[in-house]
């Protein structure tokens, strides 16, 4: 996880670009996953692919040759999908170039329309506030020289994990030139998602979705037949991953879907604090795709709360914290174990359960909630409600409900619904 985040970090990783494709190609690699390829300006739904980006350099300088920003220093000095330019410009001329941020002083913030437009029509620099407000002299030199055009491809990446049952979706941005967890440490968690999942016998299948922001969604959902589609219960857009935040998650627009309860299942039981927030207000992204119209994706963000740097260059790998996506992985593998293991149990005995001539007798005085959740369990058994719906019925968390069937389907108490 640490090599790829740090291989691909400070790469200029915007919509469509060399850099953004070379993450989708490393990672579709890792994954046998394969490779949509979109054309810069072709349409995908009633979206348009935006131009082809790459800049060969970019540089601001006082007349006395000192460098004010620089693109090899850091991508974001340089503006998404500048145009070219060189010359020499008044300080009243440059002011209209120019993005700074008060509110982060040092910090390089991120000029991003561009790259989400049809077309590029301007140029500018990005710098930090403390350098902005003592740009006092009355010219400056730029030089920026740039490939912008329609002649190449954008990559979006699908890896598949399983191939039975219902469909689930999970999706990252590759974009964001260097920045962290606004894209790329999502796109890595879920690459060591996958990895665990390829080894896992499947009841259902998952797809890792992952390109630039917005497009990839359109370019997958632009391709996919309506049998694939009918096939995809829910989806998860992760973003704004290893700040090291309080973790969150935004509903599904409907709000109120399995999905949507199952990730709040596990919120509840296994994270001690966190944010629920409504339908796309943590930072809104794909999920408008993948729950837009037509498609109707329930579709749930898992994220963190906007970090500081957000949209800047404080965004940087010495300010990731790996536990919080340690910890997400936990969540999303909790998540993936109540749908790989949601069955519906029968009874195979009438009457309360002797639970100490089975060896799962649990004392009222030492485990009130436990021995409640075990009587509960039992009379809600009815050949309808599955592990889950026992679950959310009881208040117990699912590991305690497929653990206890578990140890009654070994004494062959309970069986399961073949339907299932």
């Amino acid at each position: 996880m640490k090599s790829l985040i740090k291989k691909h970090i400070n790469t200029n990783r915007t919509p469509v670009s060399d850099a953004s494709n070379d993450l989708v190609s490393e990672v579709a690699e890792i994954l046998n996953g394969k490779i949509i390829k979109s054309r810069s300006g072709s349409e995908v739904l009633t979206w348009i692919i935006p131009e082809y980006f790459k800049c060969h350099k970019a540089v601001l300088k006082r007349l006395n040759g000192d460098v004010i920003a620089d693109f090899n220093k850091h991508p974001l000095y340089l503006w998404t999908n500048s145009i070219n330019f060189k010359g020499r410009v008044s300080r009243s001329e440059l002011e209209s170039h120019i993005m700074t941020d008060k509110t982060m002083p040092d910090a390089v913030p991120y000029h991003y329309k561009q790259g989400f437009h049809i077309k590029s029509s301007n140029w500018g620099f990005s710098i930090p506030y403390n350098v902005y407000k003592n740009l006092n002299d009355e010219e400056y030199d730029v030089d920026i020289e740039v490939e912008l055009n329609n002649d190449k491809d954008m990559f979006t990446g699908v890896a598949e994990a399983g191939s039975g049952g219902d469909t689930y979706i999970f999706a990252a941005h590759t974009c964001h030139p260097g920045q962290a967890t606004d894209g790329l440490t999502n796109v890595a968690l879920l690459v060591e998602i996958f990895k665990t999942l390829q080894k896992m016998d499947l009841k259902n299948t998952y797809k890792f979705i992952f390109g630039p922001e917005y497009y990839a969604a359109a370019a997958f959902l632009n391709q996919i037949s309506g049998e694939e589609l009918k096939k995809i219960k829910g989806g998860f857009f992760l973003d704004l991953i290893g700040g090291g935040l309080q973790p969150a998650f935004s509903t599904s627009f409907q709000g109120n879907t399995f999905v949507d309860k199952v990730v709040e299942h596990v919120f509840t039981h296994k994270v001690n604090d966190y944010e629920k927030r409504g339908y796309r207000e943590i930072v809104g992204n794909d999920e408008m795709f993948y729950n837009g119209p037509y498609y109707n994706i329930p579709t749930v963000t898992l994220g963190e709360i906007l970090p500081k740097g957000y949209h800047s260059n404080d965004d940087n790998y010495e300010n990731i914290n790996f536990e919080s996506i340690s910890q997400y992985y936990n969540i999303i593998m909790d998540v993936i174990k109540i749908f790989e293991n949601n069955s519906v149990p029968i009874l195979k005995y009438k009457g309360p359960l002797c639970l100490s001539r089975y060896n799962i007798f649990i004392d009222i005085r030492e485990n009130r909630n436990a021995y409640r959740h075990i009587e509960a369990l039992q009379i809600l058994t009815d050949g309808k409600k599955s592990y889950f719906d026992l679950a959310l019925d009881t208040g117990a968390d699912f590991d305690f409900v497929l653990d206890f069937y578990n140890k009654l389907i070994e004494k062959k108490l309970v069986s399961i619904d073949k339907k299932d």
